[in-house]
């Protein structure tokens, strides 16, 4: 819900280190996932731990960039990080 609701304006985003500089990451749509751990650990592809449950990034767009799938995205990742926030 959070994410819907800052949709499309001012936009829910993350920060990750996606090779060598951090980049802000804007986070268009997402799902309820299963998955447990410390907010902000990356679980599985783009699964992210939120404390209480977890959350599956389905789109996103890098700053200057297109909106692209997570599919997408994870193709053009040279290294994901363990975490996020």
């Amino acid at each position: 819900n959070h994410i819907r609701g800052l949709s499309p304006e001012p936009g829910a985003w993350f920060e990750g280190k996606f090779g060598r500089n951090p980049e802000r990451i804007k986070v268009l749509r997402s799902t309820l996932a299963e998955g447990s751990g410390t907010p902000g650990t990356v679980l599985d592809d783009l699964t992210i731990a939120c404390g209480s449950g977890a959350v599956r990034l389905l789109e996103l767009q890098r700053a200057g960039k297109q909106p692209v799938k997570a599919d997408a995205f994870l193709r053009g990742v040279r290294d994901m990080p363990d975490t996020v926030g």
